[in-house]
């Protein structure tokens, strides 16, 4: 159960990163046909996540290297922020099936009642996780670690917003107008 901890709370990160980069393309390409534009942008998001997570995880590690006992500290820490995070990725996974699964009129259902809220509350899902882990934490160390591991995702979509642009048909991606014989230096 010690290594399930950690390789669910990574799973739970990169699968968010993909939303993310899914709800920051979102609404930005005026393109009626835009599956390709959202499979990128949930790579892009996936990619930054994978990167994120690689990058906590080695820096839990070394603190871990430095503070031996620190690592059963962070498995409460983890199975703490669990308790909040599963109620929420389960639902949000229910809501992504059906919109992927049903008609349209049940998108749009599945779109109102769950993607949009949750995605309104997903930084103050991430910041209760974070507080209660924290208040588990049976160390400060645990505790700092689990509140930086938790800001380091909240940091992932504004990480992903800041590279986006809206893109009409026609368009490069600087926002600039394309033409055909014109050449572009």
């Amino acid at each position: 159960m010690n290594a399930v901890l950690p390789v669910l709370l990574a799973l739970l990160a990169i699968t968010d990163a993909s939303f993310c980069g899914f709800r920051v393309a979102a609404g930005r390409d005026a393109r009626i046909f835009k599956a390709d534009y959202y499979r990128a942008a949930i790579r892009r998001g996936m990619g930054r996540g994978l990167f994120t997570t690689a990058a906590v995880g080695a820096g839990i590690a070394g603190a871990c290297l430095f503070a031996p006992g620190l690592f059963p500290q962070l498995l409460v820490c983890a199975r703490a922020i669990l308790w909040v995070l599963l109620p929420y990725a389960t639902l949000t996974l229910v809501g992504m099936g059906v919109w992927a699964a049903a008609e349209a009129d049940a998108r749009t259902l599945a779109s109102v009642v769950v993607l949009g809220p949750f995605t309104l509350i997903r930084p103050w899902v991430i910041a209760a996780a974070a507080a209660v882990g924290a208040w588990k934490a049976p160390g400060l160390m645990a505790a700092l670690v689990t509140v930086a591991a938790c800001g380091a995702q909240l940091a992932l979509e504004p990480w992903l917003n800041a590279g986006m642009r809206p893109r009409l048909p026609g368009h490069g991606s600087n926002g600039t107008v394309k033409h055909e014989n014109t050449r572009v230096s």
